[in-house]
């Protein structure tokens, strides 16, 4: 069937299912929400059937007779993998190119009493919210697809695995990320334990204890007291900032990893915790363009300058990038009035 000719009544792939005419989508029949931009994304991906979909016609398809910066498809991108969770592989992209659907695709056809049943179906009660304290991303992940999926790969064969770099380079918003896409893994909840402002290393197992929700009571707040509460609970925990108090970091995720059998971890940190079992991951920088790169739109392919990029418009709205000279990266100004 023609999908981009005749819209089919439900759309299937893996253990999801989409009502096109409804813009409804569920996972296990459970409902997930989608703005309605990202549901046109999705729509556009998936009757495409399997052919590369460039960003300049998702971008036509999506956003009709408007000029958009192609941060905007990003976003839009980034919310279907967030919301496809371990799924996220759904969507690949393809340098240079755009994007394309890779899920198996299969289809009912419309017959007259299908909406009738739809309308008239039992509601599926939603799945209930797996507990987090994790925020909601305020901006994009950019240029990080690659170790994100790396990353996710890996915490399935490791217990701990510390995300090590220099300080700037991108751990923690990489680290929450991994946590969100986690979430559908652990029915007891994905955590975050901050260190970064503690001034001592004593304060750590009360700040673990804490994120995890545990009550602060005396036996709680010591490294095998925290284990200990945590007992057979299924959960992922994220230790953030180790590096300042990296002993007493090490010292709490060994003590989980021994007594918590169903507990994981991600730590961040600039150094390894160096603890039995872990898997030191080292994040590689943002990719820059060579500097004798003349081709502009190559530079903009590259996660550093699409970072700046990002940045530059969340500060100046207005601002636009442009070549500072032969073999720079580009720069911006805003415009000028009048």
């Amino acid at each position: 069937m023609d999908l981009a000719s005749e819209t089919p009544a439900i759309i299937e792939f893996g253990y999801f299912r989409l009502l096109p005419r409804r813009r409804e989508l569920f996972a296990d029949g459970r409902p997930i929400h989608l703005g309605g931009r990202t549901f046109d994304v999705l729509m556009a991906l998936i009757e495409g059937q399997g052919v590369i979909v460039s960003k300049e016609a998702l971008i036509g398809r999506v956003w009709p007779n408007l000029i958009v910066a192609e941060s905007s498809l990003h976003v839009q991108i980034s919310a279907l993998r967030n919301a496809f969770g371990a799924d996220r592989d759904l969507i690949r992209t393809i340098s240079g190119r755009g994007y394309q659907f890779t899920g198996e695709i299969r289809t009912v056809a419309a017959r007259p009493d299908t909406q009738a049943v739809a309308r008239t179906a039992v509601p599926v009660p939603a799945a209930p919210r797996t507990p987090t304290n994790v925020a909601e991303p305020v901006s994009e992940l950019i240029g990080r697809d690659a170790e994100l999926d790396e990353i996710l790969d890996l915490s399935t064969s490791h217990r701990l695995v510390t995300l090590v770099g220099a300080g700037g380079i991108g751990k923690t918003r990489l680290g929450l990320e991994v946590a969100r896409h986690l979430l559908p893994r652990f029915p007891d909840g994905v955590f975050v334990a901050e260190l970064g402002p503690l001034s001592s290393a004593e304060l750590v197992p009360a700040t673990v204890a804490s994120a995890l929700g545990l009550p602060h009571v005396a036996h709680t707040l010591s490294e095998a007291g925290v284990a200990g509460a945590v007992g057979t609970k299924k959960l992922l925990l994220v230790i953030d900032n180790c590096e300042h108090v990296i002993e007493a970091a090490a010292g709490m995720a060994e003590a989980l990893l021994r007594a918590s059998p169903g507990v994981s971890l991600v730590a961040t940190s600039r150094e390894p915790l160096r603890v039995s079992g872990e898997y030191a991951y080292r994040v590689p920088p943002l990719d820059v363009p060579a500097e004798d790169t003349q081709d502009m739109e190559d530079v903009f392919s590259h996660s550093a300058v699409r970072l700046f990029v990002s940045r530059a418009r969340a500060a100046e709205p207005r601002y636009v990038a442009e070549r500072c000279g032969p073999g720079r990266v580009p720069t911006s100004r805003a415009p000028t009035q009048g």
